[in-house]
């Protein structure tokens, strides 16, 4: 197993590291590679020199007492002999470690080739980096699953492979992608102690490095790859998810700007919504789940704390998003952790994979490939003549095969033709049909308003300038990149006019096809005066029926005989001249709690309405403050509040779900935004048990039993949403709602004990209780009980817990 060669190679490289590594190292690998390409080394001996190679290499790149300006010469005199090992070897560790060693290397080979102009560097680097791009999304260079799931029992195979290819990826996409504004002045900058460069270095008219918006656009592309096995992904390959979720905080790092793309990507990966391996056992599957959900919220941390992901502009939405997921998980494992993360239910936790979402999956990627190489086919018919170095072909695409030149010959000699279905077929068959006809015929419709709701007015009102494209074939993805890319780089006022063009298009073609309010009424008028004559009609022929058989005399006494039937609306002789009036149904409680879940938003936008504020009503102010009416000084900012409170304590008081309605509106408003709505919640509290204490208090007049029911209630469900929400920061927020809480009773106090025993929030909670102590004495009693129970609970509480108690209960 180890040769003689081996054994020297090894002691020579041990002696390197420590005695001239500068000079000895490099040819050490010079040695290694001649062993490898003589005829007398043996297959056996030829596997062990291309594992060792690489890790040479890299731990040359890595070394510290080697000069960073000598790296780069040392790696373009053997990126040769790295390609020749890499693509000849299908052994697993030697195609990892060379993966990594290219990236380690790429930055600085690049610079390199931007300054001396070495076309052959360039060409070997454009094809090695293709190669390793095209089996992103295979098993190479382990052999493929055939068997009818086989793409899905692959996706466990080989993870080292797909993470040091993600790591080289990420490498392309920051030495690829134009640096930031502040640093695009600078030719190079640093990383890591090695000199790099990107693309907005490179001259425009560089001899190599040609069609630097095509550079660029293939990183974009390849930053895709990374997001989109993010999120399509369906099964839970935890360390390549993990992997990927660090190399984007690098990219996010070195590139900026790129935050946006990366940020709001991530919003899109449910990591709940991911299965679980057929191979995976379901605390391999929990734990799994864990590790991800720490990386989510470590890149969040990341981004926040370095200003990446900033609470202003288009990422402000982003950044309140990704902070609330942050605190979500931060929950969530903080849970875990107190519960332990071996006691959980497996039948809870399971998540297979159904045999229907397996085929489902199959197929898509099935029409996925097809596609690509129907694009691959394309590109290259269309843009033969162009070198590699412009050129990511279908590479970086879910489910290409192989290489990229064993891509280009398959389509080249199949040339397949894309099937057309027959609704596509119609629709090009109807697009021809109109192109042909001339437009002094007014085919076209140039209006805004369609001639009538029929589908032939509704295609007429193409442009026919440009409707020379047929669009229907191309893809969802395709169409939403389409579609994304022209929005954000369209003028304001150009967009704003087109949706207004199209929202007057649907809005006629639904007036034309949905009756007015007006005609609904005057229908209703109609039917209720035809529903009056015929009772009043059928009222004169009893009238007269029974004039002929009785006296005249009797037919006054007996008026109330000749009413009409309760079915034909009770029609009496003094209503004659009254209109017909129809009760409406009486509304179901359903109906009611819905509506008033709609009047309490509509209540709660009143506080972004832009009418003016002051004294509402004609009648002037009392004179008598305790006369006053609150509501009579009206403000858009805080008058709704007391208008839902008020609803919720008194209006509704009869019905406790109507009212719960409003106070969960009001709790959810608050968790949504904690640090600027404290305020209104402690004034919604402090209603609460107003009015729950005006009630006990005649409750009591009539000696009956009373309490804060609904006020400990809430203010407890608040407290419980709110602590695992809360950090340091937040001292202030905090200390200030548990001291203008109007009542605290033991389980308030409780609510701190998970703050306290959090060894990066219990200065957070200690705090809260010392505040407490000095300003509200009644509590005493219930901080202590619960300063004794944290000690015993956790010993690592106790010097904090000894120190308060000995300053105010000694």
């Amino acid at each position: 197993m180890g040769s003689v060669e081996m054994d020297q190679l090894k002691k020579a490289r041990d002696l390197a590291m420590t005695n001239s590594p500068g000079q000895m190292l490099p040819k050490v690998l010079e040695t290694t590679m001649a062993l490898y390409s003589s005829s007398n080394s043996s297959n056996e001996l030829k596997l062990e020199l291309a594992r060792f190679f690489p890790q040479l290499f890299l731990d040359i790149l890595n070394h510290s007492k080697i000069q960073s300006s000598e790296k780069p010469f040392i790696a373009s005199s053997n990126l040769e002999s790295l390609w020749i090992i890499c693509k000849k070897n299908k052994d697993l560790s030697t195609y990892k470690h060379c993966i990594y060693t290219f990236a380690a290397c790429y930055a600085m080979l690049f610079d390199l080739v931007a300054k001396t102009s070495n076309q052959n560097l360039w060409n070997t680097m454009q094809e090695m980096k293709n190669f390793i791009i095209s089996n992103w999304n295979t098993t190479y260079p382990l052999p493929s699953n055939t068997t009818e799931f086989g793409i899905l029992l692959d996706k466990p195979v080989n993870i080292g492979s797909k993470l040091a290819t993600a790591k080289f990826i990420s490498e392309i996409v920051i030495v690829h992608t134009s640096s930031s504004s502040s640093s695009s002045s600078s030719s190079s900058s640093s990383r890591n102690g090695v000199v790099t460069t990107s693309i907005s270095s490179v001259p425009s008219n560089h001899p190599v490095i040609k069609n630097k918006a095509q550079i660029e656009s293939e990183a974009k592309k390849l930053l895709d790859v990374l997001l989109n096995y993010l999120i399509e992904e369906p099964l839970m390959i935890a360390p390549v998810f993990v992997g990927i979720i660090n190399c984007l905080s690098f990219i996010m790092k070195q590139r900026p700007h790129a935050a946006i793309r990366i940020s709001s990507a991530l919003l899109k990966f449910n990591i709940d919504a991911k299965f679980q391996c057929d191979s995976m056992s379901p605390l391999n599957y929990r734990l799994s789940k864990r590790f991800v959900e720490r990386s989510y919220k470590n890149f969040v941390q990341f981004g926040l704390k370095a200003q990446l992901i900033k609470n202003s502009g288009q990422m402000s939405n982003i950044y309140t998003k990704l902070a609330k997921i942050s605190q979500t998980l931060h929950g969530i494992g903080e849970e875990t952790k107190t519960k332990g993360i071996l006691n959980f239910d497996a039948k809870q936790i399971e998540k297979p994979m159904s045999e229907k979402d397996k085929l489902k999956y199959i197929q898509n990627a099935a029409s996925k490939m097809k596609k690509n190489l129907n694009d691959e086919n394309q590109y290259i018919k269309s843009d033969d003549s162009k070198s590699s170095s412009s050129s990511i072909s279908g590479s970086t695409s879910a489910g290409s095969q192989g290489s990229l030149n064993e891509q280009r010959e398959d389509s080249t000699s199949k040339s397949p033709t894309p099937t057309i279905d027959a609704t596509t077929q119609n629709l090009m068959n109807l697009q021809k049909y109109t192109m042909s006809k001339n437009s002094s015929t007014n085919f076209f419709n140039t209006s805004p308003v369609a001639f009538d709701n029929s589908y032939g007015s509704i295609y007429s009102l193409m442009n026919s300038k440009h409707s020379e494209q047929d669009i229907s074939s191309l893809s969802q993805d395709i169409m939403t990149k389409l579609c994304s890319e022209a929005l954000y780089n369209v003028d304001t006022t150009r967009l704003v006019s087109g949706l207004s063009i199209v929202a007057s298009r649907y809005t006629e073609l639904m007036t034309k096809s949905v009756p007015s309010d007006s005609d609904a009424e005057s229908k209703k008028r109609k039917l209720d005066a035809e529903a009056t004559e015929n009772v009043a009609a059928k009222k004169v022929k009893n009238e007269d029926e029974q004039f002929k058989k009785e006296p005249s005399d009797e037919v006054v006494d007996d008026e109330d005989e000749y009413l009409a039937d309760e079915d034909n609306y009770q029609v009496s002789a003094d209503q004659k001249s009254e209109p017909l009036i129809i009760k409406p149904a009486a509304m179901s409680h359903d109906d009611k709690i819905k509506h008033l879940k709609h009047i309490a938003n509509r209540i709660m936008g009143i506080r972004d309405s832009d009418e003016a504020t002051g004294i509402s009503g004609a009648l002037d102010q009392p004179i008598n403050p305790l006369q006053k009416v609150k509501l009579m000084q009206w403000d858009n900012k805080e008058t709704w509040v007391q208008i839902l409170t008020r609803l919720a304590t008194r209006g509704v008081s009869h019905d406790e779900e109507m009212s719960d309605v409003i106070r969960q509106t009001l709790y959810d408003y608050f968790i949504d935004d904690i640090n600027n709505r404290i305020a209104i919640v402690i004034e919604w509290l402090n209603e609460e048990w107003f009015y729950e204490t005006l009630m006990n208090d005649k409750l009591e007049e009539k000696d009956e039993n009373s309490n804060q029911q609904t006020y400990d209630k809430w203010s407890l469900k608040l407290l419980d949403g709110l602590v695992p929400y809360l950090e340091n920061q937040h001292r202030r927020i905090f200390i200030r709602l548990v001291s203008e809480l109007p009542s605290l009773t033991q389980e308030h106090i409780d609510r701190v004990r998970p703050i306290c025993l959090d060894p990066a929030r219990s200065s957070l909670g200690f705090q809260s209780l010392k505040f407490l102590l000095m300003f509200r004495p009644p509590v005493k009693s219930m901080i202590k009980n619960l300063l004794e129970q944290l000690k015993e609970e956790d010993s690592s509480t106790a010097e904090q817990c000894n120190a308060i108690l000995t300053k105010f209960f000694q």
